[in-house]
C-alpha cells in the first residue's frame, strides 16, 4: 500500500525559493534541469491539477522566465533529491499497458 502523502507545489516554492532564486541565471541552475532532460527518452504525463496551484506555477514561470515543463521536472527533482527510491518488479515494469492503441499501430495492424 502506498503511502498517503499530500505534496503541492507550495511547499517546494516556500522552502526552496529563496535557494533557487539565488542559482537563477547561473550555470548549475540550468545544469540541474539540462541533466534532467537529457537523462534519456521521455514520456509525455498528463494529470490533473488543482488551479490554485497551475496559476501558482503561470504566474513564477512568467517572472523568472521557465516554462511550465521546466517548472515540474525541477520540482519532481528536488522532492526525489533525498528520497531513496525503491525500483519496481520486472513482472510489474513488463505488464500489458491498458487504454488506447497509438493511431500509428492500428493502421499498421490493419
Amino acid at each position: 500500500m502506498a503511502k498517503n502523502k499530500n505534496f503541492t507545489f507550495e511547499s517546494l516554492v516556500s522552502t526552496k525559493t529563496t535557494e533557487i532564486s539565488a542559482v537563477k541565471g547561473n550555470v548549475q541552475h540550468n545544469a540541474i534541469i539540462a541533466a534532467m532532460q537529457a537523462s534519456g527518452p521521455s514520456t509525455k504525463v498528463t494529470f490533473d491539477c488543482p488551479n490554485e496551484v497551475v496559476e501558482q506555477m503561470k504566474d513564477y514561470g512568467y517572472w523568472e522566465g521557465m516554462s511550465q515543463k521546466d517548472i515540474i521536472i525541477e520540482a519532481l527533482g528536488l522532492f526525489f533529491e533525498d528520497k531513496k527510491i525503491k525500483e519496481r518488479p520486472e513482472k510489474v515494469k513488463m505488464r500489458k499497458k491498458v487504454g488506447r492503441k497509438p493511431k500509428a499501430l492500428k493502421a499498421f495492424m490493419s
